[in-house]
């Protein structure tokens, strides 16, 4: 191992290991119910366990959050997504707020199809109105009912293709349910589609591919912000908030680890701290800057 990385990750051991342990104060993480965002938040959570904080997770919808961040109720909120679709929740309560760091911007959405199904038949999403391709297509478009945000897009999706006129329909069905479904479709090679967001992990598993054209109406145009209270910067550790303040992240490392605590049936805050461990460099950018 380099010296300079071998110095960054004993740095990285002494701040997450011994920081602060006398203070055992409570940082209490907002988050949303998805599998992304506890993801997002165990990331969150394994830095401030290692430096001695306790940590409290809980879970809602954006609104409630806001408004508990607002009160001091939580310090840390994720994901608001801005400019626009939580804008509402976001505004009223910004003067006791503060963005900490964009997690990441690139949380596009898509129609996905399993890739078995000819893309010489099925290639863009006007392909699924033909004749040929509605008597083969399953007419249920099972939805993740976990996100919120990707069952509008694929509502205004199936308005805007004239998909419902197919004969075309969105179920949106518990999370463990799109699993057992979704299993069920691919290992009987049925001909189907699905909403899917980079964020999931099954993007990793090279299952699918995207359905052109719809992209429009899944353009996920608002950046996902960790947002907290200006009063927990006197709460935290200076260092602890620096490292906090450089966690960028891509949809590919979040997709990794929820794809680690799927397939080991571990909790998020255990896959990431697996993937911590596998991605020295970037830890080590959070801690240096370099």
């Amino acid at each position: 191992m380099p010296k300079k990385l071998l110095s960054c990750c004993t740095l990285l051991l002494s701040i997450l290991v011994f920081g602060n342990i006398a203070h055992a104060l409570t940082i209490k993480i907002g988050h949303n119910d998805t599998s992304y965002d506890a993801a997002t938040s165990a990331l969150v959570k394994v830095v401030f366990e290692r430096s001695g904080y306790n940590v409290r997770e809980t879970k809602g919808d954006s609104e409630i959050l806001l408004s508990m961040l607002d009160r001091g109720e939580i310090d840390f909120y994720l994901s608001a997504w801005l400019p626009k679709r939580d804008a509402n929740s976001y505004t009223p309560f910004k003067e006791n707020l503060k963005l900490i760091t964009a997690l990441y911007d690139d949380a596009s959405s898509f129609f996905v199809i399993p890739r078995y199904i000819p893309r010489s038949m099925v290639n863009k999403v006007e392909d699924l109105t033909k004749p040929e391709i509605i008597e083969k297509m399953n007419k249920k478009i099972i939805l993740d009912g976990q996100d919120s945000v990707l069952t509008k897009q694929a509502e205004e999706a199936v308005a805007i293709h004239n998909l419902d006129k197919a004969g075309y329909n969105l179920s949106v069905i518990p999370s463990s349910e799109w699993d057992v479904q979704l299993k069920e479709q691919l290992e009987n090679k049925n001909w189907f589609f699905t909403p899917m967001t980079k964020l999931h992990r099954l993007n990793l598993t090279k299952k699918f591919r995207v359905i052109k054209g719809t992209e429009e109406a899944f353009k996920q145009k608002d950046t996902a912000w960790l947002v907290a209270n200006k009063k927990t910067e006197r709460k935290i550790a200076t260092h602890i908030f620096e490292i906090i303040s450089k966690m960028e992240l891509s949809t590919k490392w979040v997709a990794e680890i929820n794809q680690m605590a799927y397939e080991n049936d571990w909790p998020h805050y255990v896959a990431a701290r697996v993937w911590m461990a596998s991605h020295p460099y970037t830890v080590e950018y959070w801690i240096s800057g370099e």
